[in-house]
């Protein structure tokens, strides 16, 4: 099909408002090409409208410095006499919320900037929004931003994914309340926090499992794992934890080719090698 001139990046970076970018838009609503691979104006028009799908990550950021900007220079002091009206009557916000968005964006900017320079995994940073961010404030508040975002990258390390404020907000209140940062101490009192929820979560579980059926062989078998002192382990040497989880397993299947004749270790009856 007939190729229609390929767009300037330039051209993408002379929007001034988030209407300007959205009215620019190719209108572009259904394939004009039949090849598995996208040709050039495709692979323009997925730029373009990546480009703006990625500001509303960066929504909070934007705004909030911008509102800092505005405050501290006094740029609203030609139509309002104070920042309180401005937000109200420019914005329809309320002093305290461009205060919440004001101590936010410092800590977003180094966050997504450290994911851009390939410093922190873009799964840690693809869902951040301005509730997590808020939960990191009370860190940078403490210390500084650089301790907020190494905060967030712990509980990334040691929780995987699933990063939500209301884990943030546990992991900052485990923190030590003065003194100067050590970032040691910090992993170590993050790494506690989430063995005291896995603790707490087990705990249930076994008391749900008592209660419905009372069976001393569970029972023992979970005792027998060091989930706590394993969790701290592959926090700080997931080498090692692995190396131990694999001793595990193999004193566990020489146990059971002595004890139990003619048993298949798990795993062998589909053909697994397990050492």
């Amino acid at each position: 099909m007939g190729g229609q001139r390929r767009g300037k990046a330039v051209e993408r970076k002379k929007f001034q408002t988030a209407v300007d970018m959205a009215e620019a838009l190719p209108h572009l609503f259904k394939p004009i090409s039949d090849s598995p691979t996208l040709i050039g104006e495709e692979q323009d028009s997925l730029a373009q409208c990546e480009a703006a799908v990625e500001t509303l990550k960066a929504a909070f950021w934007a705004a909030g410095k911008a509102l800092h900007i505005i405050r501290d220079a006094r740029l609203y002091r030609q139509t309002h006499k104070n920042f309180n009206d401005y937000c109200d009557e420019r914005w329809g916000m309320q002093r305290e919320y461009a205060d919440k968005l004001i101590r936010t964006w410092p800590i977003a900017e180094a966050l997504i900037k450290r994911q851009a320079s390939g410093e922190l995994t873009p799964i840690g940073v693809k869902t951040l929004n301005q509730a997590q961010t808020w939960e990191l404030v009370p860190a940078a508040d403490t210390w500084d931003v650089d301790a907020a975002t190494f905060v967030y990258e712990t509980v990334i390390e040691v929780n995987g994914e699933k990063v939500t404020a209301e884990i943030l907000n546990g992991a900052v209140n485990a923190l030590p309340k003065t003194g100067e940062f050590d970032k040691k101490a910090v992993k170590d009192r993050i790494v506690d926090y989430f063995a005291n929820i896995s603790n707490r979560s087990t705990s249930n579980r076994r008391t749900t499992k008592r209660t419905e059926t009372a069976d001393p062989i569970a029972a023992r078998a979970e005792k027998a794992i060091q989930e706590k002192w394993l969790r701290k382990l592959a926090a700080k040497d997931q080498q090692s934890a692995a190396a131990y989880i694999d001793h595990i397993q193999r004193q566990l299947n020489a146990l059971r080719a002595e004890l139990l004749q003619g048993e298949v270790v798990p795993g062998q009856r589909e053909g697994a090698n397990i050492p």
